[in-house]
C-alpha cells in the first residue's frame, strides 16, 4: 500500500509538472510518466482490494466467534 501510495503521489506531482509545461516536448515528459504512474496505481489498488476484503471478512467473523463464546459463558 505504500508502493500504491507514492505512485499516487508521483503522479500527481507529475501531472501538475504537466500542466505547468509550456512546451510540447516537456509536456509529454511529464505526461506519460503521470498517466503511467496513475495507471500503476490504480491496478495496484485493484489487485490488493480482495485480499483486504477477505482480511475484513475473516475479522468479522472472528469478532461474531468470541461474540457467542461469550454469550456461551454467561449462561
Amino acid at each position: 500500500m505504500a508502493a500504491q501510495t507514492m505512485m499516487f503521489i508521483a503522479s500527481v506531482y507529475a501531472a501538475v509538472q504537466f500542466f505547468a509545461a509550456t512546451e510540447a516536448l516537456e509536456a509529454l515528459r511529464w505526461g506519460l510518466p503521470a498517466a503511467v504512474l496513475l495507471i500503476l496505481a490504480a491496478m495496484t489498488k485493484l489487485t490488493l482490494w480482495p485480499s483486504l476484503q477477505a482480511n475484513r471478512v475473516i475479522h468479522e467473523v472472528k469478532r461474531l466467534e468470541l461474540q457467542v463464546a461469550r454469550m456461551q459463558m454467561k449462561e
